[in-house]
């Protein structure tokens, strides 16, 4: 799943995927409020499940990000 959710975010933000599970999100990949959408969309529908917006609140870093979708998989 990690792999997956890596590829996501680096075609969102734009960036090579080799980036650190401690990575900011806002801040080091520039994932801004409409890629924010943009990812949870992608998120749902890849890993076919339902991303509150109030989830992503817990998300700072890619790590967080990881961790609040292996949540949402349970």
């Amino acid at each position: 799943m990690e792999k997956e959710l890596r590829t996501i975010v680096a075609k969102i933000a734009e960036t090579p995927d080799d980036f650190s599970r401690s990575a900011h999100l806002r801040d080091e990949l520039k994932v801004d409020s409409v890629r924010v959408m943009e990812l949870m969309f992608e998120i749902e529908q890849t890993f076919s499940v339902k991303f509150p917006e109030e989830r992503y609140a817990e998300v700072g870093t890619f790590d967080d990000l990881v961790r609040v979708v292996q949540s949402l998989k349970l």
